[in-house]
C-alpha cells in the first residue's frame, strides 16, 4: 500500500460540541476532566465509528488515530496559565492542558490501541502527511484502521470537528476513495462564520 489509492474512506463524523451521550457512563467517570476541544474530537470520532456499522467491533485495538490542528485545547490551557500566577496548578486541568489530548480522549473512549500521532498545524498542511501515515502504518499492518480527526476553531469558543475512518480499499466494502474525500474534511459544514478551514 504504497499510493492513497489503496485507501479509502470508510465512515466519518463531524462535530461542534460535546455530546456526552454518545459516551458510556464509564468513560465519563474515567475522564474526569478534558478540554472541550478534546471532547468535541472525540464526539466526531464516535461519528465515523458508528458510521461503520458493527463490524470494526471485534477491531477497536487495532484502530489507530492522527489529530490534526494548530488550535489546541485553549480553554485548558489557559486555565493553566492563569492558575501559574497564584502558584497552583489542578493536575487535572494540567493534564488536560496538552495538545496531546485531542487524542488521547478519543482513544480512551472508545479503546482505540493502535498508533496515534498529534500533528500540530492546519488541516490543509497536516492532511497529507497523517494520509502518508496511514498508508504506511496499514501497509505494516501497525492498525487495521485508522481514525483521522482534523479541527479548528469555528469562531469564539467553537471548535470543530471533522473524523473520518481510513480502512485499505475494498476492505469494508464501500467508501470513496480517500483522494476524493481528502478535500471534503477541509469544509466544515457546521462553521459559525461560514468559513472553511
Amino acid at each position: 500500500m504504497s499510493n492513497f489509492d489503496a485507501l479509502i474512506a470508510a465512515a466519518s463524523g463531524e462535530a461542534d460540541s460535546y455530546r456526552p451521550d454518545l459516551f458510556e457512563a464509564k468513560t465519563r467517570a474515567t475522564v474526569r476532566f478534558a478540554d472541550p476541544a478534546a471532547w468535541t474530537t472525540a464526539t466526531a470520532v464516535a461519528g465515523a465509528l458508528a458510521g461503520a456499522g458493527d463490524l470494526l467491533t471485534e477491531w477497536r485495538h487495532e484502530i489507530g488515530m492522527i489529530a490534526i490542528g494548530d488550535q489546541g485545547p485553549a480553554a485548558a490551557m489557559t486555565k493553566v496559565q492563569t492558575d501559574a500566577t497564584t502558584g497552583f496548578s489542578s493536575p487535572l486541568h494540567y493534564a488536560a492542558s496538552s495538545p496531546g489530548t485531542l487524542v488521547g480522549v478519543s482513544c480512551i473512549a472508545f479503546g482505540l490501541r493502535g498508533p496515534t500521532l498529534n500533528l500540530t498545524m492546519t488541516p490543509h498542511d497536516g492532511i497529507p502527511m497523517a494520509l502518508m501515515m496511514c498508508a504506511a502504518w496499514l501497509e505494516r499492518k501497525a492498525a487495521r484502521f485508522m481514525v483521522v480527526a482534523a479541527h479548528r476553531a469555528g469562531g469564539p469558543g467553537l471548535m470543530l470537528s471533522r473524523a473520518v475512518l481510513v480502512a485499505p480499499a475494498g476492505f469494508l466494502g464501500s467508501g470513496r476513495p480517500i483522494v476524493e474525500s481528502a478535500a471534503s474534511w477541509l469544509t466544515f459544514s457546521g462553521a459559525a462564520d461560514g468559513t472553511d478551514a
